[in-house]
C-alpha cells in the first residue's frame, strides 16, 4: 500500500482512513512518525469515550509525542458519532474495534506496521470497548486505559445519564447520532449490556492481552478507584493514580501532562 500524493501535518505523513461495515462508513486518520523511523512501526490505536467531542486532529496533537516515540496513530470515529455513519451501540463499536483491528493487520501484511506490536490507547467508555475486543481476540500487545468507564449499568440507570443526553439532543445536535428518543436509547442500551459479552461482569474473565495499565484520577467521581481496583484486582501493580485529576483530563493541562509523563 503506497500513497502516490502524500499529505503531511507537519513532519508526520498523514492519511485519511475509510472502512466500511454493510452501507455504513466509519472514519479516521492515520499519522505515521518521522522519516528517520523505518517501516514498519509499532501503532498504537485510539479509542475514544463518550461523547468524543474533539476533532480526530486535536487529539492526534495531544499524543504527538508518541509520534515523536516512532509509533504510528490511527485515530478514528466509531460509527454513530461526529464524522461517522450509523447509529451508537454496543454491539456496533465493537463490530467497529474488529474492523479496526482487521485493517490494521491487512497493514502489518504489507510491512507498514509491525505485527506484535498493536496496541490500544482508550480513553472513557473507549475503555469499555477495548476491553471486549480483549475478550474476543489475543492480538493486543499492550491496553492502556485513562480514567475508563467500567460499570455501565450504573452509569445507564443514573439520572445523570438521562440529562447528559437531553443535554447532547439540546445543545450539540448531531454531535451522536439517534439518541433523540432518550428513553429507547437507555432501554436498548439495557438489552445490550444483559448480554454476557458485553456485561464486564463475564468478558472481564476473558481479557486476553499481553501487558494492560489504568491511569485514573484520584478525583475521579465517575469511575472512583475502589472501582478501579475492584476489576483490576490481578494488576493492582499497573494502576497508576494521579492526585487532583478528575474524570475530564483533557480540560485540564496539568494533569494532561501527569499522564503522558
Amino acid at each position: 500500500m503506497e500513497f502516490a500524493k502524500k499529505q503531511y501535518d507537519g513532519p508526520f505523513e498523514v492519511v485519511m482512513v475509510e472502512l466500511q461495515i454493510e452501507d455504513q462508513m466509519f472514519k479516521g486518520i492515520m499519522y505515521f512518525p518521522p522519516s528517520k523511523f523505518k517501516r514498519p512501526h509499532p501503532i498504537i490505536i485510539y479509542f475514544h469515550g463518550f461523547p468524543q467531542l474533539f476533532t480526530l486532529q486535536e487529539l492526534a496533537r495531544n499524543y504527538q509525542y508518541l509520534l515523536e516515540e516512532g509509533y504510528a496513530l490511527l485515530i478514528f470515529n466509531f460509527r454513530g458519532y461526529n464524522l461517522s455513519d450509523g447509529v451508537i451501540s454496543i454491539k456496533n463499536q465493537v463490530t467497529d474495534a474488529l474492523k479496526i483491528i482487521e485493517f490494521v493487520n491487512s497493514m502489518a501484511k504489507k510491512h507498514f506496521i509491525i505485527k506484535d506490536e498493536i496496541n490500544i490507547l482508550a480513553h472513557d467508555f473507549g475503555g469499555y470497548i477495548a476491553l471486549i475486543l480483549c475478550s474476543k481476540i489475543n492480538t493486543i500487545n499492550k491496553l492502556l486505559m485513562i480514567n475508563p468507564i467500567l460499570d455501565l449499568k450504573r452509569h445507564v440507570k443514573n439520572n445523570k445519564f438521562r440529562e447528559s443526553i437531553a443535554y447532547l439532543n439540546r445543545f450539540l445536535p448531531g454531535c451522536i447520532k439517534d439518541i433523540s428518543d432518550v428513553d429507547s436509547f437507555i432501554d436498548f442500551t439495557n438489552e445490550e449490556l444483559a448480554q454476557d459479552q458485553y456485561n464486564i461482569d463475564f468478558f472481564m474473565k476473558e481479557v486476553q492481552t499481553r501487558d494492560m495499565k489504568i491511569i485514573i484520577g484520584e478525583k475521579d467521581k465517575v469511575t472512583p478507584i475502589i472501582e478501579v481496583e475492584h476489576y483490576f484486582k490481578s494488576i493492582r501493580e499497573n494502576i497508576s493514580i494521579i492526585k487532583d485529576m478528575d474524570h475530564e483530563c483533557y480540560t485540564e493541562v496539568y494533569s494532561f501532562f501527569k499522564i503522558n509523563d
